[in-house]
């Protein structure tokens, strides 16, 4: 694999201050970009998205500094490597602080970008089950991207030390959410099912891309609904979606098998074209 590079605030380095309230309290919010030829894609969506994590954190000017942060990544990185292709990380922290929640008077974001070069080529995912670990409801940041991770890096850890590539994880009543790092689809007949993330979930730039308008371009109604027994029983197919893979294709989980590909073979070859949005 070929060497990554992070920059802090601007310029190449791989150190953060112990004080960082990114690192000490998770105080801050972060965007997976995908890069081709040093383009992000989907960027504005991205940087809406960001926007909406730094105004629930109550950063200053959330909004305009999102969309600053993500112009200023991408020239960062093209200035540094040319025509890039990978993975971008944009992380923003509220920067350094004292001790305890409280935060500084005098805020000062830091911006901590990491590049992994290449993009991999996923297959189906091998068969999936569903994790013991449930999402942690939070209306209050329905949506948003912010750094606390703990629940997805231990349902991911949990399936993968039981053979599984990934895992569905649940809301609190059992019902199916996401993997741990993407939206849920299915589909049943001509109707794609995906679940709300009013109350837990991340509102996915690819899923908010499927329903804008890929559906309906390609035929398909959409219900933003809890996914029941029924549904899950009854699906022809299932994928799940983020910035990095586009779509991938979920062939079982558990005693569930989705044996066809048509939707997300179609999705697939539309939604890498959201470059400009």
């Amino acid at each position: 694999m070929a060497a990554e590079t992070f920059w802090v605030d601007g310029v190449v380095n791989t150190e953060v201050p112990p004080d960082d309230r990114g690192l000490c309290l998770a105080d801050g919010a972060f965007e997976t970009l995908r890069v081709e030829s040093g383009v992000i894609s989907c960027k504005r969506r991205h940087a809406k998205r960001l926007g909406r994590g730094l105004e629930v954190l109550n950063f200053p000017e959330p909004n305009p500094t999102a969309l600053k942060r993500v112009d200023e990544a991408e020239a960062i990185l093209n200035n540094t490597i040319p025509q890039a292709t990978g993975t971008l990380r944009l992380t923003l922290t509220r920067g350094s602080g004292p001790r305890g929640y409280k935060v500084p008077e005098r805020q000062k974001p830091r911006c901590i970008l990491r590049f992994s070069p290449g993009l991999a080529n996923f297959d189906a995912l091998a068969p999936l089950t569903v994790s013991r670990v449930r999402w942690s409801s939070q209306p209050f940041f329905r949506g948003c991207k912010l750094l606390a991770r703990t629940e997805q890096v231990v349902a991911l850890e949990e399936a993968r030390g039981r053979g599984f590539s990934d895992a569905i994880m649940c809301d609190a009543s059992g019902s199916w959410v996401s993997t741990t790092s993407g939206n849920l689809f299915l589909r049943v007949g001509d109707r794609f099912i995906t679940p709300p993330v009013d109350e837990v979930g991340i509102a996915g730039t690819r899923r908010e891309a499927i329903l804008d308008h890929w559906a309906q371009m390609l035929g398909y109604q959409v219900s933003i609904r809890k996914i029941s027994s029924d549904d899950i029983a009854s699906a022809q197919e299932a994928w799940c979606c983020n910035s990095v893979v586009g779509i991938r294709r979920i062939a079982a989980v558990d005693q569930f098998t989705f044996t066809e590909m048509t939707a997300s073979d179609a999705l697939s070859a539309c939604i890498h074209r959201e470059k400009a949005l």
